[in-house]
């Protein structure tokens, strides 16, 4: 019994991401499977290009002189940036989704896993910091004022990114290309199997 779970991005036609514990192949077949894979395909590019547009557009904006003056900027900038990283890895799940094949090498494959990864964790980590950040202006104003800054969202944004990194490690560690596919293998009985 093989004990490795594997990521798939090559297979994302049906299976955003396919982790099982065993070799088993797409089911379904024909027109019905290349109608899938074209909408796919079609959704990463006008996701990437629109996605990469407006979160490009927010970070040069807020990276203007005093633009960056309270806490919910600095947590939407971070958040753009987050989703920027993401957005560079959609052009290499699209082609990978449409050729059925990873054609870019095992440094991209490393690098679209782990951008993949941290930006999960980043936004995330961001989006409730937002909301404690919230909570905190509207329950403790007077209180929280103090350390509630723009320096402290800084060094906060910063532990996120550093940690997230931690958490992606393994994703950057274990991708490889298997049989012509980007896929995330590792050795572990403890991860069920599981298709999401």
């Amino acid at each position: 019994m093989d004990n490795s779970t594997q990521v798939n991005w090559s297979e994302a036609g049906c299976d955003l991401v396919n982790c099982t514990s065993n070799d088993s192949q797409l089911v379904g077949s024909g027109s019905s499977h290349d109608a899938i894979k074209y909408v796919v395909v079609v959704l990463y590019t006008v996701t990437s290009v629109f996605g990469l547009c407006g979160n490009s557009l927010t970070i040069i904006v807020l990276l203007q002189p005093r633009r960056v003056r309270t806490v919910a900027t600095c947590f939407i900038l971070n958040l753009a940036v987050a989703d920027d990283l993401f957005i560079v890895a959609l052009p290499f799940m699209a082609y990978s989704t449409y050729a059925r094949r990873w054609v870019f090498g095992e440094v991209a494959c490393r690098l679209m896993n782990t951008f993949w990864g941290v930006n999960l964790y980043a936004t995330i980590f961001t989006m409730t910091l937002m909301s404690v950040d919230r909570y905190l202006a509207a329950v403790h104003p007077l209180k929280s004022i103090s350390y509630r800054t723009c320096r402290n969202a800084f060094v906060v944004c910063t532990v996120i990114w550093v940690v997230g990194f931690l958490f992606v490690l393994p994703l950057a560690m274990y991708s490889t290309i298997k049989r012509n596919q980007c896929q995330v293998v590792h050795y572990c009985c403890l991860l069920a199997r599981r298709t999401w």
